[in-house]
Formats: C-alpha cells, structure tokens, sequence
C-alpha cells in the first residue's frame, strides 16, 4: 500500500472515530491477526502508527466501515 493510500484511510478513520459515541468506543470492530479491536484500542494503534494500524485500516475498509 502507497502512503498517500494509508493517509488516506488514516483520514477517513480518525474521521469515523471523531463521530462515534463514547458509549460505543469499546465495541469490537475487527479482528486483526486472532485479535479483536474496539474503536478505542484502534485508535491508538493508529494513532501511533504501528505495523498492525495498517491491518486495522484495511480490515476496516473491506468491511466498508471507513
């Protein structure tokens, strides 16, 4: 994946959290690699741009949520 396609969906996912409810950030939204992600634990791999923050966006993206 290009960067400008990675900043793209890291846009369009910080974008998503922005809008979400509190109440729903604990959620599972995926499951990467055996593991489930909620909105918040998302988040913060995204925001601190691991290698799994990839995975995340691109699951999230097949799944049509951003």
């Amino acid at each position: 994946m290009e960067k400008t396609d990675y900043g793209n969906l890291r846009a369009a996912f910080l974008k998503a959290f922005a809008s979400i409810p509190d109440s729903l950030r604990n959620e599972i939204i995926c499951i990467v690699d055996k593991e489930p992600y909620s909105w918040l634990s998302s988040y913060i791999e995204v925001r601190k741009g691991t290698e799994k923050s990839l995975k995340i966006l691109e699951s999230l993206k097949k799944l049509e949520i951003i």
